[in-house]
């Protein structure tokens, strides 16, 4: 019997992944390639956009394999991607960089810092919703404009990573609300391109895709594609929407009241609402739906567990593997016995540097070391910082009146149940997690059926798929230790910030 099936493909930071999946969000096959970032220089971040696309390929043809699919039975291909890059295309189509700044590269904060003490830069940020920020797309063009004018010169169009996926699909360009709105060049009132945002960083308005609905047949699957993929000719490809907006549909983050933890590279704190909130300590994106998605971000959330993996927990790899078990579980075995607080040891995530709650220069710190600190209490200590550090943006958050009664975790982090618990305790609110944790293939396969009609808008694709694992019941017993631990968080987090920006200028 022929299936209806969508296939989605994520490409993220360190993996790239295809699925095949139903209309009721179940995984018929998928598949994986992981992938390395760059980083020549502190604070740069790169990677190679032809490493996104032959790992796309494979993905697609294992997960047909694996789902023993024919091309006839895949109705539409949505993609989500990492956020905020920019790929340079000539107007051969030619992709005319292979180090391509991607969503955490900071190089651009000189530029962005002068911009936030121009005349017009609290105009811009009303327009835009955003603050002046390194990671918006206008800031990483901008510097390429300044230091890369021939690269500049050259190029036809700036695609984000999933746009650039989408082109080599369909031979089309276009960009969707998501991507255009963590740009600094889209007027949130209007959706649309902003001659005056474009004006003030001084960039040429033709180099930038037109925006489309993120559920919008933008496409179809070309010739060349078919015979790459395996796919067949023509199939329907949706604008689809950064990693992180996918991730929230795929959560139900769909109505007020409800906020979401995406732990990923990135971690993420974001909650629906249906305007903009304009405080410049948060940024806001467009959803891939109707609507909009404060949030707050440490740059380096479950990537910072995976830093200390690598390069801190040799012997406890060894003995993973040893055990035949996934390192992680490994470590979350340690960590849930040291007790909550790690014994007064306090992490800060910031490896990649901060967005709008700190300097772009700050470093990652581990506050309060001796000698009976080992690798399980810095295990715990991580995710304990992580999610501090976004305790913050909830606090914003429910004093600028939106009150949350339920968290949504997802991403890898939500993988781990300690994770999770640790969540609940530190927030003091219940946290939910999903049987399907693959939030972006998920939200992108909406997309992808909501384009075709499998679906009569993005909110109902949502809740045909959405099902919930676990639920974590916030500890009470442990809120008077993660309270003084959090007061005294924010405050080390406030004096480190000019010793970052001094260390930042060291000769």
């Amino acid at each position: 019997m022929k299936r209806t099936l969508l296939l989605s493909i994520d490409i993220g930071t360190q993996s790239t992944r295809a699925a095949l999946l139903t209309p009721t969000g179940e995984m018929v096959a998928g598949a994986g390639r992981s992938q390395e970032m760059e980083t020549p220089q502190a604070g740069w971040a790169e990677q190679d956009p032809a490493m996104w696309w032959r790992n796309a390929v494979d993905c697609i043809q294992e997960a047909m394999a694996h789902a023993q699919a024919t091309p006839d039975e895949v109705q539409a291909v949505g993609v989500s991607g990492q956020m905020h890059g920019t790929v340079p295309l000539g107007a051969d189509g030619a992709l005319l960089s292979h180090r391509v700044q991607l969503w955490c590269d900071k190089r651009g904060a000189a530029l962005a810092e002068a911009f936030r003490q121009s005349p017009g830069a609290e105009r811009a940020s009303q327009l835009a919703g955003n603050p002046p920020l390194p990671s918006w797309i206008g800031f990483k063009i901008k510097w390429l404009q300044e230091y890369a004018p021939d690269l500049y010169a050259q190029t036809w169009k700036f695609l984000t990573p999933k746009d650039f996926i989408n082109f080599r699909l369909t031979g089309e360009v276009a960009t969707d609300y998501s991507e255009a709105s963590g740009s600094f060049l889209m007027d949130v009132t209007q959706r649309a391109w902003s001659d005056e945002l474009i004006g003030y960083l001084g960039l040429d308005r033709a180099k930038l895709p037109d925006i489309r609905r993120s559920s919008e047949v933008i496409g179809r699957v070309t010739r060349e594609a078919a015979a790459a993929t395996g796919l067949a000719a023509g199939t329907p490809v949706v604008a689809g929407g950064g990693d992180m907006m996918c991730t929230l549909l795929a959560a139900g983050l769909i109505e007020p009241g409800a906020a979401s933890d995406i732990t990923g590279t990135s971690s993420i704190f974001s909650v629906f609402t249906a305007a903009p909130v304009l405080d410049l300590r948060l940024m806001n994106l467009h959803h891939v739906t109707d609507g909009w998605t404060p949030f707050g971000i440490t740059d380096t959330g479950g990537v910072a567990l995976k830093w200390f993996k690598d390069n801190l927990c040799r012997h406890e790899s060894a003995e993973a593997a040893a055990r035949g078990v996934r390192v992680y579980a490994l470590l979350d075995e340690y960590a849930a016995q040291t007790p909550p607080g790690s014994e007064g040891l306090l992490f800060f995530p910031y490896l990649l540097g901060e967005r709008t709650l700190g300097t772009p220069y700050a470093r990652a710190v581990f506050f309060g070391l001796t000698p009976r600190h080992g690798v399980p209490a810095m295990a715990r200590a991580i995710m304990e910082g992580v999610t501090l550090e976004l305790r913050r943006t909830l606090e914003i958050v429910e004093k600028a009146g939106h009150p949350v009664h339920t968290i949504y975790h997802s991403g890898g982090g939500a993988y781990s149940d300690l994770w999770s618990q640790i969540k609940a305790d530190i927030y003091q609110k219940p946290v939910v997690t999903f049987a399907n944790t693959e939030g972006g293939l998920l939200g992108a396969a909406i997309l992808a059926g909501t384009g075709v009609g499998l679906y009569l808008d993005e909110r109902e694709g949502a809740r045909r798929c959405l099902r919930i694992r676990k639920r974590f019941t916030p500890d009470a017993s442990t809120a008077k230790r993660y309270d003084h631990l959090f007061a005294l968080f924010q405050e080390l987090h406030d004096l480190f910030q000019k010793p970052f920006e001094r260390l930042a200028k060291m000769p």
